[in-house]
């Protein structure tokens, strides 16, 4: 990359960050949170070259993006009063969002994001979506509520433990005959936004790049598609991925299925109900740490599509935010023991994954405007995506988060700008 266009990216990223950053210290504030709790959720825009991630050399504090409650009134103080209505973009964008949620999804009790009951009180539709499990040459869709807006589909793609190679082509099959979706693209006019979160974010750029070089026989999704949002994603590899894949891990994977095997039950504890789940996960693990996301990367580096924005969040949290009694809070504990595969790495992790793997690539066909970083929030790898996974209760404001994410994006403009345009 030149020197003009390093310069450009970082201008870009602090002007695109402050713009989450007011965005979400507004939406918090409507929300009726004080300056002492929103010190608590967001952390100061920043710009890679602002800190030293992991290395010896890193950082060993958060003293470069901590805010404190004084500083928090006093950005509120300055926010600027004309702000764009966030219900309004709701109600009127012709958008279907499309998330593709995290690694082992099927397993949870609430589907992450659209489990979050605010929604219900908007104008989004909200669908969940699956393939059929007595015929997949079906999908199914189940509409959540009906608010008249834009679409929130949760695309509940099959075997969510296994690797990205096992999961592209159902979920391709699973997208590609949606009646509902061919039905709002080629009849009404809505243009499409992949979201994905954690191991979603992988998953959704893989899939975009087999159907733009044709490994899959696209007919209407990706001339469709105008932007892909990445949450936290595992772009680069997760420490708590290799960790879990070592010989001598106290937890090891194989090991871990093999006694699965013999002993159903204990497979409950990470949700491996068959054999065909017990057959995935080992290699669903590795798709997940560094290796082969390094790997896959380096195959759709050239072959994601040109004419999509790409935006990005993600989140690290101090080890003294998590609440370790396992009694009052589950996932809080165990969130913070996954955490420790990470903490000698960086001291900015969300307790899966550490900053720098959750940064988009660099794309070489693809404008430098046209990827977007937007920061990070404060809290750990579950707390955005619902209030709880297993057992216990975080308070991070989920649904300002959301507002200001939206808000952002449509702010700088969801759709790549034509030549005419620009």
């Amino acid at each position: 990359m030149s020197q003009e266009n390093k310069t450009e990216k970082v201008m870009n990223s602090r002007r695109w960050q402050t713009s989450f950053f007011q965005h979400f210290l507004f939406e918090l504030n409507q929300a009726n949170h004080s300056p002492e709790e929103i010190a608590k959720y967001v952390w100061k825009p920043f710009t890679q070259e602002d800190l030293v991630i992991t290395g010896p050399d890193r950082d060993l504090s958060y003293h470069k993006v901590e805010v404190i409650p004084a500083e928090v009134q006093r950005y509120l103080d300055r926010l600027p009063d004309k702000q764009l209505n966030v219900d309004k973009v709701l109600e009127n964008e012709k958008i279907v969002m499309i998330l593709l949620p995290g690694f082992t999804h099927h397993t949870l009790k609430y589907p992450a994001f659209i489990a979050q009951d605010q929604f219900k009180q908007t104008s989004i539709d909200l669908v969940h979506m699956a393939l059929d499990p007595n015929d997949e040459s079906k999908t199914v869709e189940t509409f959540m509520h009906k608010g008249g807006g834009m679409k929130l589909v949760y695309a509940a793609y099959p075997r969510s433990n296994a690797s990205s190679t096992v999961i592209l082509e159902p979920l391709f099959k699973m997208l590609h005959q949606s009646s509902q979706l061919q039905k709002w693209t080629k009849d009404e006019g809505y243009k499409i936004v992949f979201i994905g979160y954690s191991y979603g974010t992988p998953l959704s750029l893989e899939l975009l790049a087999a159907m733009n070089c044709g490994d899959f026989k696209d007919e209407f999704i990706l001339e469709n598609t105008i932007s892909f949002l990445s949450i936290n994603g595992d772009i680069g590899g997760s420490y708590l991925a290799d960790a879990v894949l070592k010989e001598d891990a106290l937890v090891n994977m194989q090991k871990y299925v093999e006694a699965s095997k013999k002993f159903h039950p204990l497979g409950l504890l990470m949700g491996l109900k068959t054999d065909v789940e017990r057959a995935d996960l080992v290699g669903g693990v590795k798709s997940l740490a560094h290796p082969e996301r390094q790997e896959r990367m380096k195959w759709y580096m050239d072959k994601v599509p040109d004419h999509i924005k790409y935006f990005s969040i993600c989140a690290f949290i101090p080890e003294s935010d998590y609440d370790t009694n396992f009694l009052r809070n589950l996932d809080d504990w165990t969130m913070h023991k996954q955490s420790l595969a990470s903490r000698d790495v960086s001291v900015y992790n969300d307790g899966q994954m550490v900053l720098e793997n959750c940064f988009l690539p660099t794309f070489p066909h693809v404008p430098q405007e046209n990827i977007i970083e937007m920061g990070a929030v404060r809290a750990h790898h579950w707390a955005v995506s619902f209030q709880t996974f297993n057992f216990g209760v975080n308070k991070f404001p989920r649904f300002p988060y959301y507002r200001a994410l939206l808000k952002t994006m449509a702010e700088i403009g969801l759709e790549v700008k034509s030549t005419s345009e620009s």
